[in-house]
């Protein structure tokens, strides 16, 4: 009879397991749906319910605050809690080169303030030989965008071969070098020379036409580097142009010659295509 008792406790402590189961299983449901409702009723409070209150975009001329907002995805029903900000502010520079930097500022629970810088534009893009502009500009960072107004006095740097570089594209080597050269010309220490087209098809020096029309090729040390060292030795050749303008030859001359270091020819008769 020993062995009968035996199998009756353990029969027993099997029953109290199966029923210490059946009640954490019950337990982990029943977490699992309160975890659930309150996830739900956590996730509603950031649904928007009105955009035009609850979201501000303060943006600039060329993208409307709408088109930000739209990108971003915040529309009416769209849960903030659910947007990836940083992901989308990413892709959104990318996709938008006019727009320079994008802060998003979140005010719990349904409310989100962007503020949008948008690119400054110093110079217009063009291809060499051609007076026909397609709206493609560049900033002080030599990145290219496009903007359509505002931009009919600004001078040109015109790029050799045709499309040019494509919106979203940042110059360097010899684009760079005519933009630095057109910013130093609207300056005031330059701005008697009236830089008005910077071209850059050449292979040895940017040609620059003037305010008086003359023409000049310019060429300095280490023009293809944006450098301290660089912009130090275009100042001074810039320098060296004016100098020789304001010289009585200068009256006459229609090209000048200003490619050798601290020296500058002028030529009177040389007409450039």
């Amino acid at each position: 009879m020993k062995p009968q008792k035996r199998n009756g406790r353990g029969g027993r402590a099997a029953l109290v397991v199966a029923a210490c189961a059946v009640v954490l299983v019950a337990a982990a449901v029943a977490c699992c749906a309160a975890y659930s409702k309150l996830r739900s009723v956590w996730i509603e409070q950031f649904v928007i319910d009105d955009a035009e209150t609850q979201v501000s975009v303060n943006s600039g001329k060329m993208v409307k605050g709408d088109v930000i907002a739209n990108e971003f995805g915040l529309r009416k029903g769209a849960n903030i809690s659910l947007i990836d900000f940083d992901a989308e502010r990413r892709r959104i520079l990318a996709k938008i080169p006019s727009i320079r930097s994008i802060s998003v500022s979140r005010r719990l629970p349904r409310r989100v303030e962007i503020s949008v810088v948008e690119r400054t534009p110093v110079a217009r893009l063009g291809i060499s030989r051609s007076k026909r502009s397609d709206g493609r500009v560049v900033d002080t960072e030599g990145v290219v965008f496009t903007c359509r107004r505002g931009t009919e006095t600004l001078p040109v740097l015109r790029e050799r071969d045709a499309p040019g570089s494509a919106p979203g594209h940042r110059l360097g080597g010899r684009g760079l070098a005519a933009l630095r050269l057109l910013e130093a010309c609207a300056e005031p220490g330059f701005s008697e020379l009236g830089a008005l087209d910077a071209d850059i098809s050449r292979p040895d020096y940017i040609l620059v036409t003037l305010g008086s029309y003359s023409r000049a090729k310019i060429a300095w040390e280490g023009m293809d580097e944006d450098t301290v060292a660089s912009r130090k030795a275009m100042a001074a050749q810039l320098g060296n142009l004016m100098a020789a303008i304001r010289s009585q030859v200068g009256r006459s001359a229609a090209v000048w010659n200003a490619t050798l270091p601290d020296r500058v020819f002028a030529d009177t008769k040389e007409v450039l295509p």
